[in-house]
């Protein structure tokens, strides 16, 4: 069972991706800010992180960079609300870039994608980040 790491300050969207992955059969822990995420990326074994990218204290580009140095295979999915605002760098590292407004089956293909993929081993040339425009079109 793949285990997957939900960071962001929202219980609400927390609760949500819970109820989504665990419903898909998926292993789920959360944390409510970056410190706490990265902690718990430590602790256990996580398959794909879905990362908020706008959080107080220390902000998704923080904790992926953070990520990048600790755990440079690790997938992570940046689920954000303002997308627009994300550097380049950030998108260049992340296996996508989803904008919370498209819902949540584009967050659940994404982290099924990378599962059966088996990226949690290996980075592959086969990342993407997807553009807004991609995601709006699609």
């Amino acid at each position: 069972m793949a285990t997957i790491l939900c960071i962001d300050d929202n219980r609400s969207i927390l609760a949500i991706h819970r109820a989504l992955l665990e419903s898909k059969g998926y292993r789920v822990v959360t944390a409510l800010d970056g410190p706490t995420g990265i902690t718990l990326s430590r602790d256990q074994s996580i398959d794909v992180v879905v990362l908020d990218f706008n959080m107080p204290g220390m902000n998704g580009n923080e904790v992926a960079q953070v990520l990048t140095q600790e755990q440079p295979t690790l997938p992570v999915v940046i689920w954000s609300g303002y997308p627009q605002a994300i550097p380049e760098s950030l998108r260049w590292f992340a296996y996508a870039v989803l904008h919370k407004s498209a819902g949540l089956e584009p967050l659940l293909s994404a982290v099924e994608s990378l599962v059966e993929a088996g990226t949690s081993n290996k980075r592959t040339p086969a990342r993407r980040a997807i553009g807004i425009s991609e995601r709006l079109s699609a």
